[in-house]
């Protein structure tokens, strides 16, 4: 985000010129990914924004804007060309509602009347001058506000305006530190980015399949939530090659692995978040272990076993070498001591 703001990017968002010498036109694509969920894969792997379920998206659009790249040139000898797909300082959603692909609707995403808004954007910058496409007469929001109301961490301030810092696909993403414990709740099984003001939005019923087979998501055979946590570095950086996933980087998703168990509430997890509390080389990933077990055992009767796990990892948590973890696991024994005795139906 601090890139974001830096003087370079800004300039060269506000003059494409800064980028490629001589621009004359901007050619704005989209590419639609699939829009259909697979709730058996959601309840084994926690939820990934669609666009990020497949392969990188970066290396879909690169090989198709390459090509593109070469079609322009060869029907316009002598012109440069330059492609971008979230891959540089570019006004993609500005340059894209100017084109008419689409408007900019109030979840401050682009919106399209025929494919919704399940796609992803790209573009070529020319130094040749281009019969441009009129933008849209109008933007269709109207009165609708479902993606201000069912954002979970009401990072929609206000329409057409994001708080990146209570969005969920930036917590979960870009964020380095710790979840702030206020929002972790609010989550849910969210493991890399998060949908929900697009699954709400009216015109996503008109989203269509998508073309490109290397966007659907990966089945991720023999991986569960509770896997996860035991993956390291260097598993990581293999079983995520060519996926986005790799943006968050290793403790970072396993950090919100953490969260997505926390707020699942399963007892089976139990074991496997004490063994992270225990042994994670990341003390990140140690600290979001331990509100997990808070949050498991405090919904659990205390006659329960895993409570009872729950309980004596914390306690061994005591004696971690990093304050937040020792902070964390405090506060987690707290909450699941000042949940109290109970009935034995709220077991799961």
């Amino acid at each position: 985000m601090s890139w974001l703001a830096s003087t370079g990017p800004r300039a060269r968002r506000r003059d494409p010129a800064l980028i490629l010498p001589g621009v004359r036109s901007v050619v704005c694509v989209a590419l639609c990914h699939e829009p259909r969920r697979d709730s058996d894969l959601d309840r084994r792997l926690g939820r990934v924004a669609r666009y990020a379920a497949g392969e990188d998206y970066h290396r879909v659009m690169r090989d198709k804007l390459a090509g593109l790249e070469l079609e322009i040139e060869a029907r316009l000898p002598g012109a440069r060309a330059l492609w971008y797909s979230d891959t540089g300082a570019i006004l993609e959603r500005g340059w894209a509602e100017r084109a008419g692909l689409g408007w900019i609707g109030k979840h401050s995403g682009l919106l399209s009347t025929e494919i919704g808004s399940w796609f992803l954007l790209a573009e070529i910058l020319v130094d040749r001058e281009l019969e441009p496409d009129a933008p849209l007469p109008r933007e269709h929001c109207g009165t609708c506000t479902r993606c201000l109301d069912a954002c979970p961490t009401r990072a929609i301030v206000a329409p057409y305006q994001v708080d990146a810092r209570r969005c969920i696909s930036y917590l979960t993403i870009e964020h380095r530190g710790a979840i702030p414990r206020e929002l972790r709740a609010s989550i849910g099984d969210w493991v890399f980015g998060c949908d929900v003001c697009q699954e709400v939005c009216p015109w996503n019923r008109f989203a269509p399949p998508a073309s490109e087979a290397r966007l659907h998501a990966r089945q991720l055979e023999g991986w569960t939530l509770e896997r996860f946590l035991e993956i390291d570095a260097a598993g990581f950086r293999v079983l995520f090659a060519g996926s986005p996933i790799r943006r968050a980087r290793r403790a970072g998703f396993v950090r919100n692995v953490c969260v997505a168990l926390g707020n699942l509430g399963r007892p089976a997890a139990v074991p496997a978040l004490a063994r992270a509390l225990a042994g994670d080389p990341d003390a990140l990933v140690r600290a979001h272990a331990a509100w997990a077990l808070g949050e498991i055992g405090r919904r659990l009767p205390s006659s329960a076993p895993a409570r009872s796990a729950a309980r004596m990892a914390l306690e061994r948590a005591v004696h971690d070498p990093a304050t937040e973890v020792r902070e964390e696991a405090a506060l987690a024994r707290a909450a699941l001591e000042g949940a109290g005795e109970l009935p034995e139906s709220t077991a799961r």
